[in-house]
């Protein structure tokens, strides 16, 4: 999946199967009567660092077998950034990005043993955890049908700096440099053979 972030820029990310991913398509949907007149594509897309890459290569090239050996990288990260946010693309002022930055030695001081995205991750847990608590009667809801207002309070302090970036970035920048590809110039937000409707 194409994507890009404020510090990385564009890169591919790896599509996961993640809950929000059809909850805020669900929210989002508009309907008359039956009919769906429209409904967002959204996508949970997340590139691990280049040694957890190089290991689901070696995973994939066994047929899937996991390797003997697994171990739990921490101690190992020595350097760099998370960047976990959202990106809202095809509307008049082009993509943004609004999430959360956080170094490995920013998330070290705040909890010793977690890394960024550990902590990017336990935070909104948290967040969520105290909104239940503090809302008994809700019963079951989607994380879209909570107060994010409360939970960025709670889980704010540990999300490092918290910012929003415009760019003029679309998934087809940069297409067709290796071969030849069949994309459509007129939809800018075209992600392989899927459309932002």
């Amino acid at each position: 999946m194409r994507s890009w972030t404020p510090l990385e820029g564009p890169f591919h990310g790896f599509l996961i199967t993640h809950n929000e991913a059809i909850s805020i398509a669900d929210y989002y949907t508009l309907q008359e009567g039956a009919t769906v007149r429209y409904r967002p594509t959204v996508h949970y897309a997340y590139h691990p660092c280049d040694d957890a890459v190089l290991s689901l290569h070696e995973l994939a090239g066994k047929n899937w077998r996991m390797q003997a050996e697994q171990r739990l990288m921490m101690r190992e990260i020595a350097r760099g950034i998370d960047e976990l946010g959202v990106l809202l693309m095809g509307h008049a002022k082009g993509a943004y990005w609004y999430g959360s930055r956080l170094s490995i030695g920013e998330a070290r001081a705040l909890a010793a043993h977690n890394n960024a995205t550990s902590l990017q991750v336990t935070a909104a847990v948290l967040g969520g955890m105290v909104w239940a608590i503090e809302n008994p009667a809700t019963g079951v809801v989607e994380a879209d049908q909570m107060d994010h207002a409360r939970v960025l309070e709670v889980c704010g302090p540990y999300l490092g700096e918290v910012v929003g970036a415009y760019s003029d970035w679309t998934p087809l920048e940069g297409r067709g440099g290796l071969f030849a590809e069949e994309v459509d110039a007129s939809c800018p937000w075209q992600f392989g053979n899927f459309r932002v409707a």
